[in-house]
């Protein structure tokens, strides 16, 4: 859509590259602007049954590979094409593919959760929105069948383990945190510039 010039704003869980910004320019004939807006995160639930809810990196990215021997599928909203999956194969794989006949998928991260919730086998993949909305009552329900992760601070001295909560992200204590990002095909002020601007502020 953007490169069809029917979408002018993205909002995004990567960096626009220079080759892509590039790839822009000899299309359009226009650098898109492109920056960070916010901090998310990858959490990971599992059942309330389930033995374990402390997990290391390495044991995800051998989960991932299928060469660990925990009890667990790896459950995410899709096999492909999702940013949840970006995010497990650039940043736990190194760029290496999920081993598919190890991984589970649902069709949202909705039914990650629910199937969780429902299953001690599966461990769930979800962007922290997800489970982090207090005031979202059917999100707080759904989270009382489930158990949020504890990974490791791999930047701390102390070895201590956290869970994707606001701070922890925002000091970067919690591994699996990665940025928002916009991009922006205006080369005038428009109505894309004006929402970055207005999410850039406090109140957005």
């Amino acid at each position: 859509d953007l490169m069809n010039d029917s979408t002018r704003l993205l909002i995004v869980t990567k960096k626009l590259t220079q080759a892509e910004a590039a790839f822009c320019y000899d299309s359009l004939k226009l650098y898109p602007q492109s920056g960070l807006l916010a901090y998310d995160a990858i959490a990971l639930v599992v059942n309330r049954q389930a033995r374990d809810s402390v997990f290391t990196l390495p044991q995800l990215t051998g989960l991932l590979k299928g060469s660990t021997g925990l009890p667990y599928t790896p459950l995410f909203d899709g096999l492909k094409a999702t940013s949840t999956v970006r995010y497990a194969i650039d940043s736990l794989l190194q760029g290496q593919p999920l081993n598919a006949q190890k991984i589970a998928a649902a069709r949202s991260s909705r039914q990650v959760v629910e199937a969780v919730a429902a299953n001690p086998g599966y461990l769930g993949f979800v962007g922290v929105s997800w489970i982090g909305n207090p005031e979202d009552t059917a999100q707080t329900r759904l989270l009382q069948q489930v158990r949020i992760a504890w990974l490791p601070c791999d930047t701390c001295s102390d070895g201590a383990y956290y869970k994707p909560w606001q701070e922890e992200i925002l000091t970067n204590r919690y591994p699996l945190t990665r940025g928002i990002f916009y991009v922006l095909k205006e080369n005038r002020p428009g109505l894309g510039k004006g929402f970055v601007n207005f999410m850039k502020g406090d109140r957005g």
